[in-house]
């Protein structure tokens, strides 16, 4: 597409959404982005920073305010327990009439942190939730937006392909939606990894869930076992600090947060294990190559 009103963009975070966004958003006409991780700088994973810019298309920038300099929208995709720090680091060379968006899976409680960072600096903020997986749709998962310049941003980023749905100009609901969803499908993925880790001690996994099947037809699954347990083999850190958000979040409105707990507990188990290694970064098609992962890691020990 491309044009006078195309907007300049850079990302802060490199790893998994900000290539994802930046490679489709350069497919459809945004040819000037910019982008900055701090792993760039560190041996072991500045490699893997480059070869992504160098996939995308973008322009691996050589600091914060290399990247954020001149941008009319800066997009925020770090590790959750990155969001409020990278925020003020962006701040000093962030300017009036430039937007932050920060998609990071956090609380309402952190968003709002960061508003407060951004604020300061006379740009724009507007929190942003993806509420599905990056992939496949990339710049174009459904994104909900909350805050005052949630219009202006959907104004520009809507030419190029991307399903964004104003919330409402009060901070908290975008993340609240995303925090609360996370509660039933990161349930389901501890539900599934406890469920057949313990039915495999009893070579049982597969009749377990046979018979699940019998009483829900209507739903495969095998298929969601092996979907949500692979997730945690290769995202489990992660979602495991998503979940304490949410229990952070439950439990700054008054309800205990058992069930988020847990959750979270139960994801860094499996992310604790230490399996990425073993297949050598990708998703394991299914749960049973999962099962047979930590059979052969026991049998190691």
């Amino acid at each position: 597409m491309g044009g006078a009103n195309t907007p300049k963009l850079a990302f802060i975070g490199f790893g998994e959404a900000g290539p994802a966004m930046a490679a489709g958003l350069i497919e459809e006409g945004v040819a000037d982005v910019t982008a900055y991780d701090i792993l760039q700088d560190d041996p072991a994973g500045g490699a893997a920073v480059e070869a992504r810019a160098a996939d995308t298309g973008a322009r691996l920038a050589a600091s914060h305010a290399d990247a954020v300099a001149g941008r009319d929208i800066v997009i925020s995709t770090v590790t959750c327990a990155d969001a409020v720090e990278a925020a003020g680091q962006a701040a000093p060379s962030l300017r009036a009439g430039q937007i932050y968006m920060d998609v990071n899976s956090v609380s309402p409680e952190t968003k709002r942190a960061v508003a407060e960072v951004i604020a300061a600096t006379g740009a724009d903020f507007v929190e942003a939730s993806i509420m599905s997986p990056i992939r496949p749709l990339r710049h174009a998962s459904p994104i909900l937006l909350s805050g005052p310049a949630a219009p202006k941003l959907i104004e520009r980023l809507r030419p190029f392909g991307m399903d964004l749905e104003d919330m409402g100009p009060e901070f908290g609901r975008a993340a609240a939606t995303k925090m609360f969803r996370s509660i039933v499908f990161k349930g389901f993925e501890a539900l599934f990894q406890e469920c057949v880790i313990a039915a495999d001690g009893y070579g049982v996994a597969e009749k377990v869930l046979d018979s699940i099947c019998k009483n829900y037809p209507e739903m495969d699954w095998h298929a969601l076992a092996s979907y949500y347990v692979g997730r945690s083999v290769i995202h489990g850190e992660r979602r495991a600090h998503e979940m304490r958000e949410v229990a952070a979040t439950l439990a700054a409105i008054g309800v205990e947060p058992m069930m988020a707990e847990a959750t979270s507990k139960r994801l860094a188990w499996l992310s604790d294990q230490d399996l990425k290694d073993y297949f050598e970064g990708r998703e394991p098609e299914t749960y049973r190559e999962v099962l047979d992962a930590l059979r052969a890691a026991k049998a190691a020990e």
